[in-house]
C-alpha cells in the first residue's frame, strides 16, 4: 500500500475515531412532564376591582432539558398550554395560553414567548391580555415587548355579582 493511502486511512480513522467519541459523550436531552398550576388573589388594594379577584392557570407542560459535552444542563424549553382563569366570587373567565418559555441555565434568563392569556366577553371583546415577548431573571421580569391590555371597567362588570 503506497504511504499516502495509509497514511489518509490513519488521518480518516483518527477523525472518525474523534467524532464518534465527542458523540458519545455528549448527554442525549431529557424529557419530564410537570404540571404549572398556580393561582394568585388580588384583594382590597391590589384589586383591579372593589371585590377579590383570583388569577389562576393549571395544566401540565413538556420540560426538555438540554446538555453540554460534560453531561452538565445548559437550557430548557418549556412547551404546552395552560388553561388560564380569572374569577370573582360570582363569575368566572377563561383562556388558553400556549407560551413556550426557553431557559438559558448558564446566563439565568427564561424567555416567554407567544400568547399568554387573552379573556375576552362576547360584544366587548378582549379585556385582560398579555402577548409577546417576557425576559426574566433572577430579579423578575427584564423586559417585555408586545401586548399588555388592560379594560378594568369592563373586567369588572363582567365579574361583578
Amino acid at each position: 500500500m503506497p504511504r499516502a493511502l495509509s497514511t489518509t486511512i490513519a488521518i480518516l480513522t483518527a477523525v472518525a475515531a474523534l467524532l464518534l467519541a465527542n458523540t458519545a459523550s455528549a448527554t442525549t436531552p431529557t424529557t419530564a412532564q410537570m404540571p404549572g398550576d398556580y393561582s394568585q388573589t388580588f384583594s382590597g388594594a391590589d384589586s383591579p376591582c372593589g371585590f377579590d379577584i383570583t388569577f389562576s392557570a393549571a395544566g401540565t407542560v413538556t420540560v426538555t432539558t438540554y446538555y453540554d459535552n460534560a453531561g452538565l444542563p445548559v437550557r430548557e424549553s418549556i412547551h404546552g398550554s395552560l388553561a388560564h382563569s380569572v374569577s370573582s366570587a360570582w363569575h368566572s373567565l377563561s383562556s388558553k395560553g400556549p407560551a413556550p418559555v426557553h431557559i438559558d441555565l448558564a446566563a439565568g434568563l427564561a424567555v416567554d414567548t407567544g400568547k399568554e392569556f387573552a379573556f375576552h366577553i362576547p360584544g366587548a371583546g378582549v379585556v385582560w391580555a398579555q402577548n409577546g415577548r417576557f425576559v426574566f431573571g433572577d430579579a423578575g421580569l427584564i423586559s417585555y415587548t408586545g401586548l399588555n391590555t388592560l379594560d378594568t371597567g369592563a373586567l369588572c362588570a363582567a365579574l361583578a355579582p
